[in-house]
Protein backbone atom coordinates (compact mmCIF):
# COMPACT_ATOMS: atom_id res chain seq x y z
CA UNK A 1 0.00 0.00 0.00
CA UNK A 2 1.15 3.48 -0.75
CA UNK A 3 0.76 6.54 1.42
CA UNK A 4 -2.01 8.10 -0.75
CA UNK A 5 -3.96 4.85 -0.56
CA UNK A 6 -3.71 4.84 3.22
CA UNK A 7 -4.80 8.46 3.35
CA UNK A 8 -7.86 7.70 1.22
CA UNK A 9 -8.69 4.74 3.47
CA UNK A 10 -8.47 6.91 6.60
CA UNK A 11 -10.63 9.56 4.96
CA UNK A 12 -13.21 6.96 3.92
CA UNK A 13 -13.35 5.68 7.49
CA UNK A 14 -13.76 9.23 8.78
CA UNK A 15 -16.71 9.79 6.42
CA UNK A 16 -18.27 6.53 7.61
CA UNK A 17 -17.87 7.62 11.25
CA UNK A 18 -19.48 10.92 10.34
CA UNK A 19 -22.41 9.14 8.73
CA UNK A 20 -22.89 6.87 11.75
CA UNK A 21 -22.78 9.86 14.09
CA UNK A 22 -25.32 11.73 11.97
CA UNK A 23 -27.61 8.68 11.93
CA UNK A 24 -27.38 8.42 15.73
CA UNK A 25 -28.25 12.10 16.06
CA UNK A 26 -31.20 11.58 13.73
CA UNK A 27 -32.49 8.77 15.95
CA UNK A 28 -32.20 10.97 19.03
CA UNK A 29 -34.03 13.79 17.28
CA UNK A 30 -36.82 11.45 16.16
CA UNK A 31 -37.12 10.24 19.75
CA UNK A 32 -37.41 13.88 20.89
CA UNK A 33 -40.08 14.54 18.29
CA UNK A 34 -42.15 11.52 19.28
CA UNK A 35 -42.05 12.10 23.03
CA UNK A 36 -45.58 12.73 24.25
CA UNK A 37 -46.53 16.15 25.52
CA UNK A 38 -44.14 18.12 23.32
CA UNK A 39 -45.74 20.96 21.37
CA UNK A 40 -42.87 21.30 18.89
CA UNK A 41 -42.31 18.15 16.86
CA UNK A 42 -41.69 19.72 13.46
CA UNK A 43 -38.26 21.13 14.33
CA UNK A 44 -36.73 17.86 15.56
CA UNK A 45 -38.11 15.99 12.56
CA UNK A 46 -36.63 18.58 10.21
CA UNK A 47 -33.27 18.26 11.96
CA UNK A 48 -33.51 14.46 11.79
CA UNK A 49 -34.14 14.66 8.05
CA UNK A 50 -31.07 16.85 7.57
CA UNK A 51 -29.00 14.48 9.73
CA UNK A 52 -30.14 11.49 7.66
CA UNK A 53 -29.15 13.32 4.49
CA UNK A 54 -25.70 13.91 5.99
CA UNK A 55 -25.52 10.22 6.90
CA UNK A 56 -26.33 9.18 3.34
CA UNK A 57 -23.90 11.66 1.87
CA UNK A 58 -21.11 10.56 4.22
CA UNK A 59 -21.71 6.92 3.43
CA UNK A 60 -21.62 7.54 -0.32
CA UNK A 61 -18.45 9.63 0.00
CA UNK A 62 -16.80 6.84 1.99
CA UNK A 63 -17.76 4.28 -0.65
CA UNK A 64 -16.43 6.49 -3.42
CA UNK A 65 -13.10 6.84 -1.61
CA UNK A 66 -12.95 3.07 -1.07
CA UNK A 67 -13.34 2.59 -4.81
CA UNK A 68 -10.49 4.99 -5.55
CA UNK A 69 -12.56 7.93 -6.75
CA UNK A 70 -11.07 10.67 -4.62
CA UNK A 71 -12.16 13.85 -6.35
CA UNK A 72 -11.85 17.10 -4.47
CA UNK A 73 -14.55 16.73 -1.85
CA UNK A 74 -14.96 20.47 -1.26
CA UNK A 75 -18.71 20.25 -1.86
CA UNK A 76 -19.08 17.37 0.59
CA UNK A 77 -17.22 19.23 3.31
CA UNK A 78 -19.11 22.48 2.74
CA UNK A 79 -22.48 20.72 2.64
CA UNK A 80 -21.72 18.73 5.77
CA UNK A 81 -20.61 21.86 7.60
CA UNK A 82 -23.80 23.69 6.63
CA UNK A 83 -25.97 20.72 7.57
CA UNK A 84 -24.33 20.24 10.98
CA UNK A 85 -24.70 23.95 11.71
CA UNK A 86 -28.39 23.76 10.72
CA UNK A 87 -29.04 20.71 12.90
CA UNK A 88 -27.25 22.39 15.81
CA UNK A 89 -29.30 25.56 15.43
CA UNK A 90 -32.54 23.58 15.27
CA UNK A 91 -31.54 21.61 18.38
CA UNK A 92 -30.83 24.82 20.31
CA UNK A 93 -34.15 26.35 19.26
CA UNK A 94 -35.96 23.14 20.24
CA UNK A 95 -34.36 23.14 23.68
CA UNK A 96 -35.21 26.81 24.19
CA UNK A 97 -38.82 26.28 23.15
CA UNK A 98 -39.27 23.27 25.43
CA UNK A 99 -37.75 24.83 28.53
Amino acid sequence: MTAPTLAMERTALAWRRTSLGAAACALLLVHEATTDGRPTWVLPLAAATVALLVAGMGWSRGRALDRGRAGTGHRFVATTTLAVATVSLIAVVTVLLNS
